[in-house]
């Protein structure tokens, strides 16, 4: 909990320096970053010893938390804008995290092999799935952390038998549950874990 908020203090300060995210607020930080970012815990368990590559990284999330939460998991962080990755590295450096590190290159000219690809909040399917399938080993996971959308899940099932992955597990959740721009409800969140 002590990284946590200290990861929020941290992140905000960087924030105000460079752009990383619309939220500016310590409670923002927390349930629309970190605690989203956890939410993966509900479906996907990482195992010791396994490496996790975050693509489109961007201010860090899901890699941050991910990372502070699991010391004995490698974590890549990629992102092709410069002054993000920077500012993850410093991040990174201020909360003494060893297993994680940010990397300035495009996903699809990455050539490592990993065993989870996490992408939250980043490109429509079309053009995600493409770049990040290489990224997986045969029987690695590719974890998309999504705003539903029923066209969106039906492109992905059209595109999970195209890239011969199997749709393993769909995770619908409520980001938080008051948001007066949607008249009080939660806005609807899903993660899809798929399988090579």
């Amino acid at each position: 909990m002590q990284d946590r908020n200290k990861l929020i203090k941290i992140f905000l300060e960087k924030n105000s320096q460079i752009n990383l995210s619309a939220i500016r607020d310590e409670e923002g930080v927390r349930v629309k970053h970190i605690q989203d970012s956890l939410e993966l815990y509900k479906v996907l368990r990482l195992q010791k010893h396994r490496q996790v590559c975050d693509v489109w990284t961007g201010g860090g999330f899901p890699l941050l938390p991910l990372a502070i939460s699991n010391p004995d998991v490698s974590f890549i962080g990629v992102d092709s804008v410069g002054k993000k990755v920077k500012a993850v590295n410093l991040m990174i450096e201020e909360l003494w995290l060893k297993n994680v590190k940010a990397l300035r290159l495009r996903a699809e000219n990455y050539t490592t092999k990993f065993d989870v690809v996490t992408a939250r909040a980043v490109a429509y399917m079309d053009k995600l799935l493409p770049r990040v399938v290489p990224l997986v080993r045969q029987g690695g996971h590719i974890c998309l952390y999504k705003q539903f959308s029923e066209d969106e899940k039906k492109e992905l099932l059209s595109l999970c038998k195209r890239f011969s992955l199997k749709l393993e597990k769909e995770h619908k959740y409520s980001l938080f549950e008051w948001d007066p721009a949607k008249d009080g409800a939660g806005v609807e969140r899903v993660i899809y874990v798929l399988k090579k």
